[in-house]
């Protein structure tokens, strides 16, 4: 059998699956009608570990696929948007936090260019997660943080 990413991913999916179920069995599991705090991640882990399970079953049925070349780019700017994100968040506000957000995580892609497509795209975007998080949800977040106003 040739191991390619279907089946690096599906033992993945189950490992992790397996590891949150074993933590989330620690909990109370509850009823359908009155849920503990281990019914939803007992059932998510599951489901986690059933999806991984089926991954790795069709990955042996199929021919496996070679391993891509690595992106760098995505795997660096990925986590370095998430980090600005974070950093951003409290000094600029949750819409210039969340722009930042996506246009460096765009970034990443080999399709993407930073023209007023993808700006109002953005500036769109992170104006509905101000006013569906900070206004309709409540979420104690400035829309624009102290450095803005």
């Amino acid at each position: 059998m040739k191991i390619g990413q279907d089946s690096i991913l599906g033992l993945f999916f189950a490992v992790i699956g397996s590891i949150a179920l074993w933590i989330a069995i620690q909990y109370p599991f509850g009823t359908a009608g009155r849920m503990g705090p281990g019914y939803f991640p007992v059932i998510i882990s599951s489901l986690l570990v059933l999806t991984g399970i089926c991954v790795l079953i069709r990955s042996m049925s199929m021919s496996g696929d070679p391993f891509p070349a690595i992106r760098w780019k995505a795997l660096t700017l990925v986590p370095a948007a998430i980090v600005v994100f974070g950093l951003a968040v409290e000094p600029l506000g949750l819409l210039p936090a969340v722009f930042l957000l996506l246009v460096l995580s765009a970034a990443t892609s080999v399709k993407f260019r930073l023209d007023w497509k993808a700006f109002a795209g953005a500036l769109i975007f992170a104006g509905l997660c101000a006013v569906l998080f900070v206004e309709l949800i409540g979420l104690p977040m400035p829309v624009l943080g102290t450095w803005l106003q």
